[in-house]
């Protein structure tokens, strides 16, 4: 997740190293016309959705077109010399936001398109945004008339909006010197550049190995099939997750395992080695000019932690939590090793997933094959807009628009007969795509004006699903409904997830619950035969959940403390390589692959930078939440229209503590989430 410069300028939603925006024809009269008029083509789109017909060399015109039209207005904005008020200020400044919206499904299109013209023209256009926006948050004529305005007679939320506005130019450095201020806008263009090749260099560098049919024993047969052997009767397997998850889990050749595990984390290297480096040291000197020690400082400055003292505390505190079921789980994992190799003396990050399946289906009698011929992806998706329009009152219905590829699936969302947000999922793996799960803000909601528009990018199998990838499906999912339910805010600068970025995590983390919930998950898993999923299955799935959590939330830690250290600190005092093999030895449950380079394909180094705590952070949020839903009932509805609006329907109208506590009765307290860890 990319977070924006400002959240003030109206440029608004920091939303996933993901964001975008587009357009198409209108297909129905129940969404509001924009405030300003449509004058051409172009505009007349905004409403729909993103136009997948451009080719490359057009979206570079359109992209020039738009920023040099924004550049124009915003110049004009900086010389007014009448009276600055919420409107002329503010407000024109959301009419240039709202004007630059066909270009901003850049981040998106870079991702996706399979087209590589079109996606090296989205990466262009991301960079030319950024650097645009970079300018708008060094100006030093907008920020005056900003704080000329007169906030007596404003509301709250307004008086909020302007005050964070300011907190925010003056951490961008709008109180330096034109010269300082030329660097800084140099330096978050090289540091934009520099982290757009990163990204790159992971989604393209896709690596494969090759096995045979004897190798393939333990894997569910429909993932044999789907993988046949070429002539020489070798099987090419992909480090993609539909190739690579059901491995890791089923097979039970341990040297396949191991080898697709290195060639997993090897990916990006050994170009994103120099890659990285110089990033970090980009990023350290842009938070030295700034007037921050380190780069974790700047980043944390405006989150709901604070500082990376702060986030250094709470991950201890949670480490310390797992230090015991951890241990004890390790035992549990090496003692069913031995069963394979007496000589064993440590389990090994390739063998976990696959005795983590071992233990559930002897000691749970969980049998992992067995539940996943319960989800098909296409119940599974179904299931997940039955949940949504159960839980929050709307109507989801298919949405007829142009796509880029036939993969991709449309739909809209509709709250009382209107619509209220449009949304694409691009959900299978295929050549040049990003390669994880992600939902990208491509729009926020603007009251009477635009409706929320937001991407999906997975990878799933068009078959069966795994239950943890339908955990992830609803995860995602709980994404793109925050960002639509958050689209009713009157200004760019606090619609959408323009909340504190620490917070963004916690209502997808919440809304994971409900697929472990029988009511909910029996009305869409089903079988070939039809017949739903089994109470007593699920009963075995809830009771062994607990079983693995307490390492993967010790991977978690190692991960956040990876992207703590990185930037917490001076760039010459340590090597890559090095300083992640120390924080592996302490954090990590399982030793460190010989041979793998992770921190070169390890995305949210760049995205989240120094904070990937926020995983963690905002699961001990999402737990708290989650206490009134399971004092009151999961499909309670009026506790579910309560959270809809004064949690995610607040938007960035408030500091996000504060709606916390609105909805909890009580201020927001990570003890739930650390007593639940201690207990595993």
């Amino acid at each position: 997740m990319k977070p924006t410069i400002l959240s003030i300028i109206g440029v608004g939603t920091a939303v996933v190293a993901l964001t975008a925006c587009q357009p198409k024809q209108e297909t129905t009269d129940n969404t509001a016309e924009p405030v300003a008029a449509a004058t051409d083509a172009t505009n007349t789109m905004l409403i729909e959705g993103i136009d997948p017909t451009l080719t490359g060399e057009q979206f570079t015109q359109l992209c020039a077109r738009v920023i040099q039209q924004a550049k124009t207005d915003f110049a004009t904005l900086e010389a007014d010399t009448s009276p600055a008020t919420l409107n002329s200020v503010v407000g024109a400044f959301d009419q240039i936001t709202y004007d630059m919206q066909p270009i901003r499904h850049s981040w998106y299109m870079r991702s996706v398109h399979p087209d590589e013209a079109v996606r090296n023209a989205a990466t262009d256009c991301s960079q030319q945004y950024s650097d645009f926006l970079s300018q708008v948050g060094l100006s030093r004529g907008y920020y005056e008339r900003l704080a000329a305005i007169d906030t007596s007679a404003l509301s709250s939320t307004q008086r909020y909006m302007i005050e964070q506005g300011l907190a925010a130019f003056t951490r961008a450095g709008v109180d330096k010197d034109e010269a300082t201020r030329d660097k800084i806008r140099a330096l978050r263009k090289e540091i934009t550049e520099i982290g757009n090749q990163f990204d790159k260099n992971i989604r393209e560098d896709v690596r494969y190995i090759t096995t045979t049919l004897g190798a393939l024993a333990g894997l569910p047969q429909d993932y044999i099939d789907a993988r046949p052997a070429d002539e020489n009767g070798l099987i090419k397997i992909s480090t993609d997750y539909p190739d690579l998850y059901p491995v890791m889990t089923y097979a039970e050749n341990d040297a396949l395992r191991k080898e697709l595990r290195i060639a997993s984390r090897s990916r990006g290297y050994p170009q994103n080695e120099a890659i990285l480096k110089t990033l970090i040291e980009k990023r350290h000197e842009l938070a030295n000019i700034l007037g921050f020690k380190n780069f974790a400082g700047l980043s944390m400055d405006d989150k709901m932690i604070a500082t990376p003292e702060n986030a250094d505390e709470f991950l201890t505190k949670v480490g310390l939590a797992l230090a015991e079921p951890v241990e004890k789980e390790k035992a549990i994992l090496l003692a069913r090793l031995k069963e394979i190799d007496p000589d064993a003396t440590a389990v090994q990050a390739w063998q976990s997933s696959y005795l983590m399946n071992l233990i559930r289906q002897e000691d749970y009698a969980l049998d992992s094959k067995e539940v996943r011929e319960y989800f098909h992806y296409d119940k599974v998706r179904d299931g997940i807009l039955q949940l949504t329009e159960d839980l929050f009152g709307v109507k989801i219905r298919e949405w007829e628009t142009a796509t880029w590829h036939e993969d991709v699936e449309t739909y809209e969302i509709l709250d009382n007969g209107k619509i209220i947000g449009r949304f694409y999922m691009d959900n299978h793996p295929r050549e040049n795509k990003y390669k994880h799960a992600a939902h990208w803000g491509l729009r926020s909601g603007i009251k009477d004006k635009q409706i929320a528009l937001s991407g999906l990018a997975q990878n799933f199998p068009k078959g069966l699903m795994e239950h943890g990838q339908v955990e992830t499906f609803l995860h995602e999912f709980g994404h793109l409904i925050h960002n639509i339910f958050s689209g009713n805010q009157e200004w760019f600068a606090i619609t959408g997830m323009s909340m504190e970025r620490d917070f963004v995590e916690a209502p997808s983390q919440m809304l994971e619950e409900w697929i472990w919930d029988y009511d909910t998950i029996k009305t869409f898993a089903t079988n070939s035969e039809g017949e739903a999923i089994p109470k007593a299955l699920v009963d075995k799935m809830v009771k062994a959940r607990d079983f693995g959590q307490a390492t993967g939330t010790a991977t978690q830690i190692y991960y956040a403390n990876l992207s703590l250290n990185y930037y917490n600190r001076e760039p010459d005092s340590f090597e890559l390589t090095p300083l992640m093999l120390e924080l592996s030895e302490t954090f990590s449950p399982f030793p460190y692959v010989d041979g793998t380079h992770f921190y070169a394909n390890f995305g949210h180094l760049n995205g989240y930078s120094s904070n990937y705590y926020t995983y963690q952070w905002s699961l001990a949020i999402a737990t708290d939440l989650f206490s009134r839903f399971k004092q009151e009932g999961m499909r309670n509805l009026d506790v579910a229209n309560e959270y809809r609006h004064k949690v995610l329907g607040a938007a960035g109208s408030k500091p996000a503590a504060d709606f916390v506590e609105d909805f909890l009765g009580r201020p927001f307290s990570p003890d739930a989430y650390i007593d639940k860890l201690k207990s595993l």
